[in-house]
């Protein structure tokens, strides 16, 4: 500020004194010179430090080609090659879509990991966000980089509604379109042979990605749906009108248990699967070529095999019942293994992948990732699976500004980015309503949609199991002496918990009673001429707790 203050005095005293020269001896061109120059000598002299008296001017990228200089200032300031190296152009670079491409080859030693790596300083070289850079590995190199450089950051842009919205009905035996990849191209999905886990943090269109899935299996009246939301939020709701078997939450409602619900679903879906595998090796090689489940099998009604689509949205709900959640864990593990070689998808979303919420023994079950924005490279990998940060897949690269963007792997050869497509609350219900007007004109509205009472292994809740396991004489009785029995009953369900210590067995059975409002008491018994008291329950609070939700659900 000084050094301007004296510049400016200087400039002042000189050019005054200049000025009156040249009024007398100079023409009127070299005066009008002179003050056009003194003039800006003041303007800079008075100009703050951080903002220049003429502003720099603005080139956006989108107006530039790229050009072979361009890349090899990116990938000299990258550090990915040196000026003696250099690096190849196997091909030209060319306009792609709203984009350029360009394919590179790096020096020897150098591979496409390393390229991964430097994926914003590629960016900063070419003079673009990150977001506009996109790699793609070449497999007939290691040192061959193939790099996609958007004219704008194309995952902000919406891919808009559904193209289902316009569809009378969909065979899901065949792709469907889901969304479009970061250059407008529309992707197209199957779930055929596969179960998919979709992880992100929340509000990024999670859900809302799953539920477009779900939604193109809906208008298919073939397959049949199990649909079950952990957090119990309205973005399911609707799909009561179409799903099989549908719960919602993990509290009881209505004198429904959905938890429970959920495991009798799970263990009716086993025992059809287990059946399928049986009767499918049985069938003649001109119904069934190769054991395997066709089109035509899964339409026909006589076998009862059609297409199922199991989704469970915020699994970690479900999976860290204090109850339930090994059972429920066992089962999902078993079916995302087995079931889609017989036509069987499974589908679970997630805003906590990690070990403690859900465990990598289902996670690695799901041969198909979808990972929208997470926190860290570390959560990325632990949805896409191993080796995807090398291969240049990380989700947490994504911007808040990214809604229902994520890295797909495992649908085909090729993960890429998908940018899926919007169904919100009112496009959903009108895809439901017309999806149960198929099922109703077929004849495939079945279970919960059709208001069918499951089987009574399937309405069976804790409540019935205790009431088969007491003995009619027995007015109390110890809990651990209840766990004991309920796993000889159900060893699908209780038998966990029949390996627990007996102060383990008792607060397992205390904790699954208490959404009923049902307690447990002190029991005194004698045993060798010794009173021993245990916890215990009576059979009076069971029998008003079955009462109650008969009554409920009579009235629903």
């Amino acid at each position: 500020m000084k050094l301007r203050s004296i510049i400016a005095t200087l400039a002042s005293v000189i050019g005054l004194g200049a000025a009156l020269a040249m009024w007398v001896l100079a023409p009127a061109w070299l005066l009008t010179l002179a003050l056009i120059a003194l003039t800006g000598a003041l303007g800079w002299a008075g100009t703050p430090a951080d903002r220049p008296l003429i502003d720099a001017a603005k080139v956006k990228f989108r107006h530039r080609k790229l050009t072979s200089d361009i890349v090899t200032r990116a990938f000299l300031a990258a550090g990915l090659t040196k000026p003696d190296q250099g690096i190849a152009f196997p091909q030209p670079i060319r306009q792609d879509g709203d984009g350029w491409r360009v394919v590179v080859d790096l020096p020897y030693g150098k591979t496409f990991s390393d390229a991964v790596k430097k994926r914003d300083a590629l960016a900063s070289g070419i003079d673009v966000a990150e977001t506009q850079v996109f790699l793609d590995r070449d497999t007939t190199s290691s040192r061959r980089v193939s790099m996609w450089v958007a004219n704008r950051d194309p995952l902000a842009v919406p891919t808009g509604r559904t193209p289902l919205l316009g569809a009378d009905r969909v065979d899901f035996w065949k792709p469907f379109p889901w969304g479009r990849d970061e250059r407008g191209v529309e992707v197209e999905i199957s779930m055929l042979w596969l179960s998919l886990l979709v992880g992100a943090v929340p509000r990024q269109g999670k859900t809302f990605s799953a539920r477009t899935i779900a939604l193109a299996a809906a208008l298919d009246p073939y397959v049949r749906l199990y649909v079950f939301d952990g957090k119990a939020s309205p973005d399911w709701r609707k799909f009561a009108m179409v799903a099989h078997r549908v719960g919602f939450g993990t509290v009881p409602q209505s004198g429904v248990d959905p938890v429970m619900h959920l495991v009798n679903s799970l263990q009716e879906l086993k025992a059809d699967v287990e059946d399928r595998y049986h009767r499918l090796s049985e069938l003649p090689l001109h119904v069934c070529p190769e054991g395997k489940l066709t089109p035509a099998i899964s339409r026909d009604k006589k076998y009862d095999m059609p297409l199922v689509l199991f989704v469970v949205d915020e699994v970690q709900e479900y999976l860290m019942h204090p109850v339930h959640g090994k059972t429920i864990l066992d089962l999902l593990v078993f079916l995302a293994r087995v079931a889609p070689a017989v036509g069987v998808s499974v589908m679970t979303a997630t805003q906590k992948p990690d070990d403690t919420a859900c465990p990598s023994v289902l996670r690695d079950q799901h041969q198909a990732r979808f990972a929208l924005r997470v926190g860290a490279y570390q959560v990325s990998k632990t949805i896409l699976g191993a080796g995807s940060y090398g291969e240049g897949l990380d989700a947490s690269r994504l911007l808040k500004s990214h809604k229902g963007v994520g890295l797909l792997k495992g649908m085909s050869d090729d993960a890429g980015i998908v940018r899926t497509y919007l169904a919100d609350g009112r496009d959903a219900e009108t895809i439901l309503t017309r999806a149960q007007a198929l099922r109703q004109a077929e004849g495939t509205l079945t279970g919960d949609a059709a208001g069918e009472a499951p089987a009574d292994a399937a309405l069976a809740t804790i409540l019935d199991d205790i009431a088969a396991v007491i003995g009619k004489g027995e007015a109390k009785i110890w809990s651990e002496t209840i766990v004991d029995r309920l796993a000889q009953h159900r060893p699908e369900v209780y038998g966990p918990w029949a390996e627990m210590e007996p102060k383990p067995k008792a607060e397992q059975l205390t904790a699954a009673l208490k959404p009923y409002g049902i307690g447990t008491d002190q029991i005194g018994r004698r045993i060798d001429g010794k009173t021993v008291n245990k916890r215990g329950i009576e059979r009076a609070h069971i029998a008003k707790a079955i009462t109650e939700r008969n009554k409920k659900r009579d009235a629903g």
